[in-house]
């Protein structure tokens, strides 16, 4: 079974003549012009994974916020020095 999908699309002509210029100064063709700006513009949307994961990271730096402001002055920097 194939991991390749071919697909058509209709696009403008001028955004096909900018396209075309673009890919031909990366030395593309145009295959992976498209697989390369298709992937670009998909990485805008995170997936469901990616949310979570987020918003998990976000109750992370939350919960380090209120353990600072709660604990911050118990904190090792706030000992005096150490003597022998």
């Amino acid at each position: 079974m194939s991991q390749v999908e071919r697909v058509a699309i209709s696009l403008p002509k001028k955004l096909v003549h900018r396209i075309e210029k673009l890919r031909d100064r990366m030395d593309l063709n145009r295959s992976k012009f498209y697989q390369k700006a298709l992937k670009a513009y998909l990485e805008e949307f995170p997936g469901e994974e990616d949310k979570k994961l987020a918003q998990l990271y976000q109750e992370i730096h939350q919960t380090d916020q209120e353990l600072l402001r709660h604990f911050g002055q118990h904190s090792y920097k706030h000992l005096p020095p150490y003597q022998q």
